[in-house]
């Protein structure tokens, strides 16, 4: 089963509650209530996504936390990589590899493909789309394949 982290869905959870109401500033204590996660966890999560540039930190006693961007620009791909680092489905599509089998395994060819083709769909949706998925699933489907046909069509001229 192709699974993403505890922390990675929390992460989630938090951007999908600042995406919200994306112009409101909220303390990490707001985070923690509203999204039912408990401090040391925000805490951690909070710290990744300003380091990547996800999230913005203002300091003081009206400050807060709040998207460094527009919801539609942060992508669920970019909260993912945040937390787990580069998407990689298998060894073989990790840099550094590490796999006993490599070099001698018919299926190694294919996966950095399957691995591409994941990364590009959860690159296409966006955290204004996953706020709107369980409200009507089959358009916001067929707005995502249609960014992604787009997206292939630039690619390949």
């Amino acid at each position: 089963m192709l699974r993403i982290s505890k922390m990675t869905d929390y992460a989630l959870v938090i951007m999908h509650r600042l995406a919200k109401s994306p112009a409101q500033q909220l303390r990490m204590e707001e985070l923690a209530e509203s999204t039912q996660l408990g401090l040391p966890t925000v805490r951690k999560l909070m710290r990744q996504l300003v380091g990547a540039g996800l999230v913005r930190s203002e300091r003081g006693a009206k400050g807060g936390y709040l998207l460094a961007r527009l919801p539609e620009m942060i992508s669920i791909a970019q909260v993912v990589s945040a937390v787990e680092g580069p998407m990689a489905i298998t060894e073989c599509c990790e840099d550094d590899g590490g796999c006993e089998l490599s070099g001698g395994c018919e299926v190694e060819y294919h996966m950095p493909t399957i691995n591409e083709l994941i990364v590009q769909i959860l690159s296409t949706i966006s955290l204004t789309d996953m706020a709107g998925l369980g409200a009507g699933v089959h358009h916001n489907i067929q707005t995502i394949i249609s960014r992604l046909s787009q997206r292939s069509a630039q690619i390949a001229s």
